[in-house]
């Protein structure tokens, strides 16, 4: 009961927040409910650590029951650090977001306590099925707000085309789930034949933008920090858990070799744009596609618990950077911290990381992890465009840095205790090359051109270079839909009687003629 208390926690004070919103629309103590609930919620997961593991079935899809259709939620080794992650995300995005006017974000605190629930319950999801139906549920609701967020045609369209590449996601989620089902007679990620992992961490690639390479999601839209922040990463954390589920015998598939290739492309060019992008917001969907990379190389390489880490890592340390909006020197500093999170040096939260079987992978695999690496010093140390607290009252300017402080805090605390990849000691020598190699770029950064932060619009362009693929193929794909609707027009006109005449005409005469 345990997992539903925590995420009922969040929904309940998420539901409260928009009956204030409604019948006492000037309340001024709504962030210290919403921040009580979320607090509330962080420590119910804490909880979780007296009675692991913990599982709750409940009534599934009548209709389904060849599928054991059984909603079934697991808080395990692999599900912990997750649910943590999101539940102290959704407390730091609070805390930080003190400083904002209270009536105009009531609202938007509701929905990050939604998203932080949902966010719980999807990485707990112990089948295909009750990860699909969450799954739908946050692709709908994303679907929803970048809608109602951009503006134009065009930008709707994107927007459209993102939502199917997560659709095209669940499509492989069943694929491989049919699979199972076939070869070994289950629906449950603990006993999924080893044959259908190649089909799981295709579908995890295709919401994560990895495979094929792409953007999972707009970057026209308006939003930014807080709401913004929690969307992206929850989402993302909801497609990675999947990657802690593959089966280790992924490694004999002929197919495996070739999807690592595509994986270090994808980290390769994600963290080169994120090193280059402008500012963290900017570069923010190339840290998620490499991060996410580097997960997926990990199952790849056998090594679930590896792809875990760089899950939590993504959550933790992005956020740690992505709510940062107050300039603050001591803070910064602090925050540099955060770069043990994904350095995989020993008992860090990435220890685990590179102990699965790369081979001779794994100098690419580094290459990447030491661009992100030296992106999120950059990103750090960047002081423009960030306001200041200076003119705050106390209680603010102490709020707000415990929010930042509290990720860095669970970042730590992960690495050595609460699941499968606590204290290691891991592949030592690899984190060590990756923390040289960061080291250098770092200072070549500020000493070559090459490396220097790049204007927004380079980005948008970037971006837009790497879907032109993906637009002509979603032209072509319209094209045939046009010639579909004249031929079907042309039939159903007052002349479809004789084209269809002329047709058995035409098929009659090409039969006889190959007869003779």
């Amino acid at each position: 009961m345990l997992i539903l208390i925590s995420c009922l926690l969040f929904f309940l004070t998420s539901l409260i927040l928009v009956g204030l919103r409604i019948f006492r629309p000037e309340a001024r103590y709504t962030w210290l409910v919403a921040v009580g609930g979320a607090m509330l919620g962080f420590v119910s997961v804490f909880l979780w650590l007296v009675q692991l593991p913990l599982n709750i079935a409940l009534p599934g899809i009548p209709t389904l029951d060849a599928f054991n259709s059984s909603l079934i939620f697991t808080a395990d080794g692999i599900s912990f650090p997750f649910a943590l992650s999101i539940a102290a995300l959704t407390l730091s995005i609070l805390l930080t977001a003190v400083t904002q006017p209270v009536y105009v974000n009531t609202s938007v605190w509701a929905g990050t306590l939604a998203l932080g629930g949902a966010g719980i319950l999807a990485v707990t999801s112990n089948n295909p099925l009750t990860l699909l139906l969450l799954w739908a549920a946050l692709d709908l609701t994303e679907l929803i707000i970048h809608l109602s967020s951009v503006d134009g045609a065009s930008n709707n369209e994107k927007v459209v085309i993102s939502f199917s590449t997560r659709a095209f996601g669940i499509g492989f989620l069943l694929w491989g789930s049919m699979t199972s089902i076939a070869e070994a007679n289950t629906f449950e990620f603990q006993s999924m034949s080893a044959s259908a992992g190649i089909f799981l961490v295709i579908a995890s690639g295709l919401r994560l933008g990895v495979l094929p390479l792409h953007l999972p999601y707009a970057p026209e839209s308006n939003l930014r920090r807080g709401f913004g922040t929690a969307l992206r990463l929850i989402s993302a954390a909801s497609s990675l858990i999947l990657l802690g589920r593959i089966p280790v015998g992924i490694l004999t598939s002929s197919l495996t070799p070739i999807l690592i290739s595509l994986t270090l492309i994808a980290a390769i060019y994600a963290g080169w744009t994120w090193l280059r992008a402008p500012d963290e917001l900017n570069g923010r969907p190339h840290w998620v596609i490499g991060i996410a990379s580097l997960a997926i190389l990990s199952a790849l390489s056998g090594n679930p618990i590896g792809a875990v880490a760089w899950g939590c890592a993504l959550i933790l340390v992005g956020g740690t950077l992505f709510l940062a909006s107050a300039q603050n020197i001591r803070l910064n500093r602090i925050m540099l911290l955060g770069v043990l999170g994904i350095s995989a040096l020993p008992f860090s939260l990435t220890a685990s990381a590179w102990l699965g079987n790369l081979s001779f992978f794994i100098p690419f695999a580094i290459i990447a992890q030491a661009l992100l690496m030296a992106g999120f010093i950059r990103h750090t140390l960047r002081s423009t465009n960030r306001d200041t607290l200076d003119n705050q009252p106390a209680w603010m300017q102490a709020v707000y840095p415990s929010g930042i402080i509290l990720l860095i805090l669970i970042q730590f605390l992960l690495g050595f205790i609460g699941w499968d990849g606590a204290m290691q000691i891991g592949a030592w020598l690899q984190a060590i090359i990756a923390s040289l190699l960061t080291f250098g770029l770092v200072w070549a950064s500020r000493r070559f051109r090459i490396f220097n932060p790049v204007r927004a619009h380079w980005v948008s362009t970037t971006e837009s270079r790497l879907n032109n693929l993906y637009q002509g193929l979603w032209s072509l794909y319209r094209f045939f839909g046009r010639v579909s609707q004249i031929v079907t027009k042309t039939l159903e006109g007052e002349g479809g009687i004789m084209w269809t005449l002329l047709f058995l005409v035409l098929f009659v005469a090409l039969i006889t003629q190959a007869a003779s």
